[in-house]
């Protein structure tokens, strides 16, 4: 540990956007660190070792002498705490908030280019260099679990979307760097006049949109692609582009991967397909070092590999950096709530807000008819998602944004720790929830708002968002997996809850935080989508927060 001498271990793969923007975090501090490589293209982030350190099963994950931290906007958050002589949060509210509105947007928009980059990168690539035989077995060697190897299956049979489903995640991918276009009309920087973590949440992926066949070009969006431009040649991004993101780059600039999409998916294809297959086969397994694809790695490497190697440095906590103290004016103003009576994220904040004996008034949008999808609420949450709070001429949008800013403005009620670990620890728990959302939303749907489901949609609703309500009315909503294997992953993540609550009566520290306000929205729903909670640490404590009169309310 000498080279790192803040005891700092990334547990990293080179192609990750998330691992990145701790990578340029940690260049932007002048943080030494080591890296441990975690194999996705082998489902290691799968494998029991690597989830004991981060149970969302993702890269990347941030060791800390004997801390570990994991869900990338959790680390560089901790990482601004502990190391602040170079902040990339600003301490402005106003610009705070805006950039927690961006690590938002960029968070929904990998909604839909996640699916994307699997159906026309990555499932394309893996049918290429391995034959589904070869794939389930690389998956084995780190994972049993048979939503992990279901979902494995998927990719490879180029199944993640259906060619209408591609088309619509094609088009909210362009209307998104639309508004990104739009923002960046007259400005130099996302946030304020400098960089912030709002550029680094958000440019490694939007980098990304040529791998999966959406070229940013200044013809189209000038402005996006000067503002690359200008990034590219900061040191902390220009160091930090790995030689996995230069190949895909140079790739994605080929016709080869929209033919290869075309024909993997072809019954029959024809001879010179064949031959041409064989040739990109070779290719792109010595390009992406495939030819080691049947080698298993020994018991004793795989341990070696993913154990942790925090050593045993226990870092000094920091007090968690604030804004400035509110003004009595600013406290002042109205709260308007824009919500939904079924909106799990709407009823977390009006807890927030009953626990801080705050009044509001609410603008009821209309879920079940997807009026957040339209226009009149994009105007106020271009991410089209509930909750967003109006507080006087300021609004602020995504729950956890919504509640660090009534946290910071009313803080007589404390809701978060006021130290950097404790709070990493809740904002954890809050990654992990959220976590479950691809699984947790369908079900939902499914489940809770189709019985009550309304006669029409909205006015204005995108034809991109019209064909999810039209699915979840006939009872068929998108599933990663399916619905039995989404209820099973759920349950997994319970048994990471039961192991806290077991012997705890909250989740972070001795006191009521976000992250219990945040996971209790979800446990009280289970019940209706088909999962059974018998965890006793879970009933005890959701027994005894819903007789809290913030809980009991509606």
């Amino acid at each position: 540990m000498a080279d790192t001498p803040h005891g700092l271990i990334l547990y990293d793969h080179p192609n990750s956007p998330c691992a990145r923007r701790v990578r340029i975090t940690l260049v932007e501090k002048d943080l030494a660190w080591a890296t441990q490589i975690i194999d996705l293209s082998r489902l290691e982030q799968r494998r029991p070792e690597y989830l004991a350190l981060n149970p969302n099963g993702v890269v990347p994950t941030l060791a800390h002498g004997t801390r570990v931290i994991y869900e990338s906007n959790v680390i560089t958050a901790y990482l601004d705490d502990q190391f602040p002589a170079v902040a990339l949060y600003p301490i402005d509210p106003d610009d705070l908030a805006a950039v927690h509105a961006w690590q938002a947007a960029e968070l929904a928009m990998a909604k839909d280019y996640r699916p994307l980059m699997y159906q026309r990168l990555l499932g394309p690539l893996l049918r290429l260099t391995r034959t589904l035989d070869e794939a389930l077995a690389a998956a084995r060697r780190s994972t049993s679990d048979a939503a992990d190897l279901a979902w494995e299956e998927k990719v490879w049979n180029l199944a993640v979307l259906t060619p209408p489903a591609e088309a619509a995640a094609e088009a909210r991918l362009w209307a998104w760097l639309d508004r990104l276009e739009g923002h960046l009309d007259g400005r130099t920087f996302l946030v304020g006049e400098r960089c912030t973590q709002a550029e680094v949440s958000v440019y490694p992926r939007v980098m990304m949109y040529a791998f999966v066949q959406l070229p940013i070009t200044a013809a189209r969006h000038p402005r996006v692609a000067a503002w690359m431009a200008r990034l590219r040649e900061r040191p902390s991004f220009a160091t930090t582009l790995s030689d996995a993101d230069r190949q895909l780059l140079a790739l994605a600039q080929r016709p080869l991967l929209p033919w290869l999409g075309r024909t993997l998916q072809k019954n029959r294809p024809s001879l010179l397909d064949r031959l041409k297959l064989g040739i990109a086969r070779r290719m792109a397994r010595r390009a992406l070092g495939e030819a080691r694809i049947g080698r298993d790695q020994t018991a004793e490497k795989t341990r070696a590999l993913l154990k942790p190697r925090t050593g045993d440095v226990a870092p000094a906590d920091m007090p968690a950096r604030r804004g400035d103290p509110a003004t009595a004016a600013e406290r002042a103003a109205a709260l308007i709530l824009y919500d939904h009576p079924l909106s799990p994220h709407g009823r977390r904040v009006r807890i927030v807000l009953r626990e801080k004996g705050l009044a509001w008034t609410t603008l009821e949008v209309d879920l079940l008819r997807m009026a957040h999808k339209a226009p009149d609420y994009l105007a106020v949450n271009p991410a089209g998602e509930l909750p967003a709070l109006r507080h006087g001429e300021r609004i602020v949008v995504d729950t956890p944004a919504i509640a660090a800013y009534l946290e910071r403005v009313f803080p007589a009620v404390p809701l978060a720790p006021d130290q950097a670990w404790p709070l990493a620890q809740m904002r954890m728990w809050l990654a992990l929830e959220a976590g479950t959302h691809k699984e947790f939303r369908p079900l939902w749907w499914l489940c809770v708002a189709r019985p009550a489901l309304a006669d029409a949609l909205a006015p204005g609703v995108a034809e991109t968002h019209a064909q999810w309500w039209r699915d979840v009315a006939a009872g068929q909503p998108r599933f990663d997996t399916s619905p039995e294997l989404a209820r099973r992953i759920v349950t997994q993540k319970l048994a990471v809850l039961e192991g806290r609550l077991a012997r705890h009566e909250y989740l972070v520290g001795e006191a009521l935080s976000m992250a219990d306000i945040a996971w209790f929205t979800r446990v009280e729903l289970l019940p209706q989508l088909g999962v059974e909670v018998t965890h006793p640490g879970i009933r005890r404590w959701s027994a005894r927060l819903a007789a809290r009169p913030a809980f009991a309310a509606a």
